[in-house]
């Protein structure tokens, strides 16, 4: 595994071991998108996702008055 997929499961298995749906549909996204080489957090990744077909597409984590949410 390199250092990318290392990274991004670490997110992933963090945002598993919580409760509740939310963190799995967050987990989804970033197994999906995220890319830490890339230009902001996972959260500011997914946020700008244009997968508008996706059916988690209107309940991914989105950012709002330039907070993350």
């Amino acid at each position: 595994m390199n250092r990318r997929d290392e990274h991004r499961s670490n997110i992933i298995n963090k945002l598993v071991s919580k409760a509740g749906l939310r963190p799995k549909l967050d987990a989804f996204c970033v197994e999906c998108i995220y890319d830490p080489y890339s230009d902001g957090t996972w959260r500011k990744q997914v946020a700008d996702c244009t997968a508008k077909r996706c059916p988690l597409y209107t309940v991914r984590p989105k950012v709002t008055n330039g907070e993350q949410a």
